[in-house]
């Protein structure tokens, strides 16, 4: 259930201001053709482009052009609209109204259990150091400077690289692994820049740190965090996982989700695989980076 409260979040930094004026209920994640945002404020009005994960509030309309289509998700009960063009919809707290016949609605997969997850309760999720294609690498570098995964990141499990990057003229280093707690779970010498964790080393729902050392110990780097997610959240992101050829707007959301719960490098993944289906599409080109 955390990962659809992880949903809610999904608007932030994704709009500029004009559409941010009123209650943010929807997300686009699938846009073809021409579609025009207009968001209004105090009287005036702003028009864009309406690009995937734009987030939409109250009161925005949407010009959709003659052969375009939009996929849109309303938050309050994920159920997705899918609307063609030409037309004009306007964004409603309940919903997605068309001003030409009827948007075609897909119910939401997980009926009442996502909007159980919704509650006043719903905790923010501890996002990385590293937000895909927004921030830059850590500050917290050291002597020698970890690569993945990177601090705070939330990983699926499994086996799982370690790297980071050499010093001039070390070829040895020391791998300490611990728990949150202090506990030592691995230390490991490595000739070279990396090392793979073995598969059930990593318990789901774990938390713990990594840091890496020259033979000596003299030079070494800033200890970083990073957690297993829980086994409902790896269920619940297998179930939701795209099939090959599925639909445009499930990858989208699919990336998104995986972004908001602070999963990188599959999150990563994702968006490159989308830039792969759609090179000319710019979010897919920075957040595959």
């Amino acid at each position: 259930m955390m990962l659809w409260r992880v949903l809610s979040l999904l608007l932030v930094g994704l709009l500029p201001l004009f559409a941010w004026a009123n209650e943010r209920v929807g997300v686009a994640l699938d846009v073809r053709g021409a579609v025009v945002l207009i968001s209004e404020l105090n009287g005036f009005s702003d028009e864009s482009p309406l690009q995937r994960t734009n987030a939409l509030a109250v009161g925005n309309r949407l010009q959709l052009a003659e052969g375009a289509e939009v996929v849109l998700m309303h938050l309050g009960s994920f159920k997705r609209y899918v609307l063609r063009g030409p037309n004009e919809v306007t964004v409603k707290e309940g919903g997605f109204v068309a001003k030409r016949g009827k948007a075609e609605v897909q119910e939401a997969a997980g009926g009442g259990t996502l909007m159980a997850a919704l509650g006043k309760g719903r905790k923010a999720v501890n996002m990385p150091e590293v937000a895909i294609g927004v921030r830059e690498v850590s500050k917290k570098l050291g002597d020698i400077l970890l690569v993945t995964p990177v601090d705070k990141e939330r990983l699926l499990g499994g086996e799982q690289l370690l790297s980071w990057h050499a010093l001039s003229g070390v070829e040895k280093y020391r791998l300490l692994v611990k728990e949150m707690g202090g506990a030592l779970l691995l230390e490991q010498e490595v000739v070279g820049e990396s090392f793979t964790l073995a598969e059930g080393l990593l318990k789901a729902g774990g938390r713990y740190t990594w840091q890496v050392l020259d033979e000596s110990g003299s030079a070494q780097s800033e200890p970083w965090r990073f957690e297993v997610v829980s086994e409902g959240e790896r269920a619940e992101l297998q179930g939701m996982e795209p099939a090959s050829g599925a639909a445009m707007s499930e990858q989208v959301l699919y990336a998104m989700v995986l972004e908001k719960m602070g999963v990188v490098s599959a999150a990563k993944r994702q968006w490159q695989r989308l830039h792969e289906l759609d090179p000319a599409d710019p979010l897919f080109a920075r957040k595959a980076k």
